[in-house]
C-alpha cells in the first residue's frame, strides 16, 4: 500500500551528512557489541551454575529493573543537561564498571553474585545513556534525515549484534568468559571517545510551528507509538531468554550453535533494515508496524520445533522484527518535541523494560513447568493481541477522519 502521506526524507533534498551522525553510528556500533557479549557471557555463567530458564531471565531482569525505575527520571535530567556530556560520563563510568566483573572473577569471587551486581550497574548507567542519546539523535539530526539516519543506526546496532554473537559464542566456548568482559569495558571507552569528538554546536532547529504540516505525523499518536516501540522492548528480551533455554536444553547444543543463531537473528535485523530504508516512502509507516510484529510474533511458533525450523525462523523473524521496530522509533522521533525528547524516550524505555520484566517471568515460568513450546506460544499470543489493536488503531485514524471530513463538507 502506497504511504498517502509525505515524508520529510522524499519530500526534501538530503542535506549534507554532519558530523554528529558520522559519530553516532560508530558509537552504536561498539557500544551493542560490547553490550550484547556481555549479557552473553553474564547468562552462560549463570545458566551454567543454576541450570534453570528463570535464573536466566534474572540477568535480563537485572538489566530490566533499574532502567525501569531510573530511566523517566534521568529522562528528564536529559531534558535540563547537555545530552553529549551525560553521554560521555555513563560510558567512562560504565567503563569501570565493567571491569570490575573480571576483576572479581579472576580474585575466585562468585561468579552468579558477581554478574548479577555488575549486570545491576551497568543498567543504572544504561537508565541515563539510552534516553539522552536518544534524545541528542533528535538534537543533532535534522528532521529530513530522520528516516535514513534510522535505518543506518539499526545497522550498526545490528552490525554490533552480530558480530558480538560470532565473538561472543567462539571465545565463550574456546576461551572462557572473561576476556569478552574486558573486551565489554574497551567498547565503552570507544563509545565514549566518539561522543567526545562530536562537540558542542548549536542543536538542529526544529520548533513545532516551523514545520510543514505535512511533515508531521498525523494526529501526533504519540502514546501509541511508544506502546509499539515497547512491544519491541518485549520481544527483544523475552525471545532471548527463550533463545538460551531452547538451544541448551532442548537442543542439547553450546555456545557454539548460540552465537551462529544469534548471528542469524542479528543478520535477519540488518536485511529488514535495508528494506525499511528501500520501502521508507513506498509503503505507509503503519502498514509496516502492523505485518513486521505481527509475523514476527508468529514466526515464533515455528521456532522451537527443530534446529532446522529454527534457524530460518530466527533469521526471518529478526527482519519482520526490524520492520516493525524502526517505523515505530522513526515516527516516535519525529512525533516528540525536541525539548522533551528525553522524558518521552526516558518513560517508553522503563515502560517497555517493565512490561519486558513481566513477560520474562511469564515466559520463563512456563518455559520451566510446561515446555519450552509452550513458553513460546505464551510469547506469540502476549505480543501479537497488542500489535494487531495498536497498529489497527493508526490504521483505522486516517479513514476516521477523512469520513468527518466528508460529512462536514
Amino acid at each position: 500500500m502506497t504511504s498517502t502521506s509525505l515524508r520529510p526524507d522524499a519530500a526534501a533534498a538530503h542535506p549534507r551528512v554532519g558530523r554528529a551522525e558520522r559519530l553516532l553510528l560508530p558509537a552504536a556500533f561498539v557500544t551493542n557489541l560490547g553490550n550484547n557479549i556481555q549479557l552473553i557471557a553474564a547468562s552462560l555463567l549463570i545458566y551454567r551454575s543454576t541450570g534453570t530458564a528463570l535464573s536466566v531471565g534474572w540477568v535480563y531482569i537485572a538489566t530490566a529493573l533499574p532502567q525501569v525505575a531510573l530511566s523517566a527520571l534521568f529522562g528528564r535530567l536529559a531534558d535540563r543537561f547537555d545530552r553529549r556530556t551525560l553521554c560521555l560520563l555513563a560510558d567512562v563510568t560504565s567503563a569501570l564498571a565493567a571491569l570490575a566483573l573480571p576483576v572479581w572473577l579472576l580474585a575466585h569471587g562468585s561468579a552468579g553474585a558477581g554478574a548479577y551486581a555488575v549486570s545491576f550497574v551497568l543498567a543504572c548507567l544504561a537508565a541515563l545513556f539510552t534516553p539522552a542519546s536518544q534524545a541528542l539523535i533528535k538534537e543533532r539530526i535534522a528532521t529530513e534525515r530522520l528516516g535514513t539516519f534510522s535505518s543506518r543506526y539499526e545497522m550498526a546496532v545490528q552490525a554490533g549484534m552480530v558480530l558480538s554473537g560470532l565473538i561472543g559464542g567462539l571465545v565463550a566456548q574456546f576461551a572462557g568468559v572473561v576476556p569478552l568482559f574486558f573486551f565489554n569495558a574497551v567498547t565503552f571507552l570507544l563509545s565514549g571517545l566518539c561522543m567526545l569528538l562530536i562537540g558542542r554546536h548549536r542543536p538542529v532547529g526544529r520548533s513545532a510551528s516551523a514545520e510543514p504540516e505535512s511533515e508531521r505525523v498525523p494526529d501526533g499518536p504519540v502514546v501509541r507509538l511508544g506502546a509499539l516501540y515497547c512491544i519491541g522492548s518485549v520481544i527483544a528480551t523475552t525471545a532471548n531468554t527463550l533463545l538460551m533455554v531452547v538451544v541448551v536444553r532442548r537442543f542439547h547444543q553450546g555456545s557454539g550453535l548460540l552465537g551462529l543463531v544469534d548471528a542469524l537473528a542479528c543478520v535477519g535485523m540488518l536485511i529488514g533494515a535495508a528494506l525499511y530504508q528501500r520501502w521508507q516512502h513506498r509503503i505507509d509507516y503503519r502498514q509496516l508496524l502492523l505485518w513486521g510484529y505481527l509475523v514476527c510474533a508468529l514466526l515464533a511458533l515455528v521456532q522451537p520445533i527443530s534446529v532446522w525450523t529454527m534457524l530460518p525462523g530466527i533469521l526471518l523473524g529478526g527482519t519482520t522484527f526490524a520492520l516493525g521496530r524502526l517505523p515505530s522509533r522513526v515516527e516516535l522521533t519525529r512525533a516528540v518535541r525536541a525539548e522533551r525528547a528525553g522524558r518521552v524516550f526516558g518513560t517508553v524505555n522503563a515502560l517497555g523494560l517493565a512490561a519486558a520484566v513481566l513477560v520474562t517471568v511469564l515466559v520463563a515460568t512456563v518455559c520451566d513447568h510446561a515446555g519450552v513450546v509452550r513458553g513460546y506460544l505464551t510469547l506469540a499470543a502476549v505480543t501479537a493481541l497488542p500489535v494487531v489493536l495498536l497498529a489497527g488503531s493508526l490504521l483505522m485514524r486516517p479513514r476516521a477522519h477523512n469520513s468527518r471530513r466528508t460529512q462536514s463538507g
